[in-house]
């Protein structure tokens, strides 16, 4: 009986309800929504995949193709380019860099 509580609360850490987003309506965009050669910074991402590539919260971003056509986007964090789906990219909010929205 200890034993099933114990393992009870084991799991509870590693199947907690996704996290939202909190930033303000208007002040940060999915990374599959920006156009080309628009710079920005990453505001929030709750993808451990992408977290451990470089695109962590805070990191500079440059989106350097971005078609609607196609199922991926590339993008520039650094000195390094990754591509990603469309899918885990609609999960990703960037705060776009002030010079750029111009």
């Amino acid at each position: 009986m200890y034993a099933r509580r114990r393992m009870r609360q084991w799991g509870r850490r590693f199947f907690q309800s996704r996290r939202v987003c909190e930033c303000q309506r208007g002040d940060c965009l999915p990374m599959s929504e920006l156009t080309e050669g628009v710079t920005g910074t990453v505001f929030c991402n709750n993808d451990l995949r992408t977290i451990e590539r470089g695109i962590y919260v805070g990191a500079k971003i440059l989106i350097f193709r971005n078609e609607t056509e196609e199922p991926n986007i590339i993008v520039s964090v650094g000195d390094a380019r990754y591509v990603l789906d469309r899918r885990i990219a609609m999960n990703i909010r960037i705060r776009v860099d002030e010079l750029q929205a111009r």
